[in-house]
């Protein structure tokens, strides 16, 4: 669920900063560095809504698992999909 979330929002940040923002290809890592605050937001926010409304029988293990997922998304996002991410920048 977090490489999911991670990944779609790195995705979109993207996407917004290229075609909204117009921001040019030379600003990779700044891009980056906010597509990654913002999936942690996104992260953050789903943990906290599963943890404290809805109960999850190990929440420590599904913790474990939404933030191991969540740095694979990013190392993913920064390994693999930089290609792709930068084709969406002008």
């Amino acid at each position: 669920m977090g490489f999911a979330l991670a990944v779609g929002i790195l995705m979109l940040v993207f996407y917004l900063c290229g075609v909204v923002l117009t921001v040019a290809r030379r600003y990779f890592v700044r891009v980056f560095t906010l597509a990654a605050v913002a999936s942690f937001v996104g992260v953050y926010a789903f943990l906290h809504y599963k943890i404290r409304v809805s109960p999850v029988p190990q929440p420590e293990l599904f913790l474990v698992g939404c933030i191991g997922g969540w740095l694979a998304g990013i190392f993913f996002g920064l390994v693999n999909l930089r290609r792709f991410l930068t084709s969406t920048l002008k």
